[in-house]
């Protein structure tokens, strides 16, 4: 056989046995899913009274901003539709500011960091005879802890200014419905009684047993004590 004729057979077979040099190999790892957030109307709290001492009413409002967006937040990763660790994510991937403000644009902003938003935020009057009203409120942090303080607040010289705090429990806030309930108490630990504020510790139950649902008069310091 002609050398020749054998050298272009060889040939033709390594041309069809080989991969052409312009293939595309697809790998069998799936690419990794994002999880879809499912989103929820944020309940926005606010309150009436005078907390600047002038004699006329004031509103104070909740707001939730992201530092992300630079917008206010109107809807957030919603907790009754996914995993609570996807909600605490997506707040910090937001990196979101709760804050409060009032309408009078002289008197301060009281920030309180990441978290989802109020469970409440109730004035108790001018408890300290100081001529103005003070706020109580609970944070809902975005941790895993049914423990919480509710703290209480006044306008001092224009800034606001955290004047007592007392732990509560997170069970007073449980609610039935589709929407949750506006708290203008908490139940067995801020209530008022016979137009009078009262209120209880939880750590108190912890430390003395005997003080389980006991309430005391609430009483608040001025700003200067």
């Amino acid at each position: 056989m002609n050398i020749i004729y054998l050298l272009s057979f060889a040939l033709v077979l390594l041309s069809c046995n080989s991969r052409p040099t312009n293939s595309v190999h697809h790998s069998t790892v799936p690419k990794k899913q994002e999880v879809e957030i499912k989103l929820r109307k944020l309940e926005k709290h606010f309150v009436v009274g005078d907390f600047d001492g002038d004699r006329k009413n004031d509103t104070l409002f909740q707001h939730n901003y992201s530092r992300l967006t630079k917008a206010e937040l109107d809807s957030a990763a919603d907790p009754f539709q996914q995993e609570w660790d996807t909600v605490i994510n997506w707040f910090y991937d937001q990196n979101t500011d709760l804050y409060l403000a009032m309408n009078n644009k002289n008197c301060g902003t009281l920030h309180l960091g990441t978290a989802q938003g109020l469970y409440c935020l109730i004035n108790v009057g001018d408890n300290n005879a100081d001529g103005k009203d003070e706020i109580a409120f609970v944070i809902d942090h975005l941790d895993f802890s049914r423990v919480n303080s509710c703290k209480i607040y006044s306008l001092c010289n224009s800034k606001w200014k955290q004047l007592m705090t007392f732990a509560i429990h997170e069970d007073a806030f449980n609610f039935t419905g589709d929407r949750p309930q506006v708290f203008t108490e908490i139940t067995g630990y801020l209530e008022q009684h016979k137009k009078r504020w009262v209120y209880h510790d939880y750590h108190e139950e912890t430390v003395n047993p005997e003080d389980l649902g006991k309430m005391i008069r609430l009483t608040i310091d001025k700003c200067n004590q």
